[in-house]
């Protein structure tokens, strides 16, 4: 397997939690979060207006999640030493595998942290698409992993003939991010699959499918069924944004039981309690799970339509932001838009123009639209 080559390399603990916390405030930032500096003031690091930035689910956990939080207090002074078997026994028993396919991790990001040290450390080079979530990448290349970025197609989708010409001997982890961000767009399963088991048979594949499950066919796009065929894919997932459970930081990953073993032993952190049982309890409520969706789409396609009323460029989201292109520095948009009360990301290099616009609820969403009308009035042809 492409993941038991070399790991002689030796990584202090205190240079990895250096690495972690400027990849992970990097993240934050470039989501268009704020950084908090330091008091207890939530009003001073939180500035006012609707957070349309970081891809979260403003409608927040279901009921069954609320009172498994609610219920988690009595034991809250525990540490959750062990007590992710029960989440990994659900989703390993949802994805028909056992449950030492399954690693729980403080959101996909751990998970995907983890991949970027584990197989950057193998020192040679990872292949991914840009623009992309960097979070695998940018924490490799801190502990001296070269990346090698393939530009995405004409349609901001993944370039995968380009991305697999990238592969070279000594490539470690070829990463997919499907549905893609900051484009929002998705390789279907019945291209992604083949391809995935073409490429794992010269490198370990990395699926991120954080958005993945805001899709209704989601099985007909998941490569899960790589994993529980004895492939080298790693999938990983989380439960920020379908679940609305990002502030309590639970995602996992699936893969080989010996990958889940060797990313188990860089952990540096304990799971949350709460976020377990909350995770637990959402998992099981299928009902809440499609209403979610339902409003999320609902939001999508209202956003959708006034872009396309106003003639304007945009990718083809399936997750629950859209990025589209505002025809001069997206910066100036940012800035009209807080003004008006929303709050939005940064620009993306290679798109300086285009906007990820988070979903905030649909009524939210229908005073953005109001307000975008208002900015782009006049400045159209």
């Amino acid at each position: 397997m492409a993941g038991e080559r070399g790991m002689t390399t030796q990584v202090s603990r205190r240079t990895l939690l250096r690495a972690s916390s400027i990849a992970l405030t990097g993240t934050l930032l470039a989501a268009g979060g704020t950084v908090r500096a330091g008091g207890h003031d939530g009003a001073a690091r939180r500035p006012a207006g609707v957070r349309m930035a970081a891809n979260e689910n403003p409608y927040g956990p279901s009921a069954a999640a609320r009172a498994a939080i609610r219920d988690s207090v009595e034991d809250i002074w525990q540490y959750a030493f062990g007590q992710e078997q029960a989440l990994r026994r659900l989703i390993a028993e949802a994805e028909d595998l056992s449950p030492e396919h399954v690693l729980i991790t403080a959101g996909s990001a751990e998970a995907i942290q983890l991949a970027g040290l584990v197989y950057g450390l193998e020192r040679g080079t990872m292949v991914t698409a840009r623009t992309t979530f960097t979070l695998t990448t940018d924490y490799a290349q801190m502990i001296g992993c070269k990346v090698v970025s393939v530009p995405l197609d004409d349609t901001l989708t993944h370039d995968l003939p380009a991305m697999a010409a990238a592969i070279t001997p000594d490539t470690s982890l070829f990463y997919v991010c499907n549905p893609n961000n900051p484009t929002g767009t998705m390789v279907p399963g019945s291209e992604l699959l083949p391809f995935v088991s073409e490429v794992a048979r010269r490198t370990t594949v990395l699926v991120d499918e954080a958005y993945l499950d805001l899709e209704d066919d989601m099985a007909a796009h998941t490569a899960v069924p790589l994993v529980a065929a004895g492939e080298d894919v790693i999938v990983t997932r989380t439960f920020s944004k379908l679940h609305a459970l990002a502030g309590l930081r639970i995602g996992y990953a699936l893969a080989q039981p010996e990958v889940v073993a060797r990313l188990e032993n860089f952990r540096m952190g304990v799971l949350n309690l709460a976020g377990l049982r909350a995770a637990e309890a959402s998992l099981q409520d299928r009902e809440w799970q499609q209403l979610s969706r339902n409003r999320i789409r609902t939001a999508r396609e209202l956003t959708n339509s006034w872009i396309d009323e106003l003639g304007l460029r945009r990718a083809a989201s399936h997750g629950n932001f859209v990025f589209f292109d505002t025809r001069a520095p997206a910066a100036d948009f940012a800035a009209a838009m807080r003004e008006r009360g929303f709050l939005l990301g940064r620009p993306y290099a290679d798109y300086p123009e285009w906007s990820r616009i988070s979903l905030g609820t649909v009524d939210q969403m229908r005073a953005f639209a109001d307000a975008a009308r208002g900015y782009f009035a006049g400045k159209l042809g």
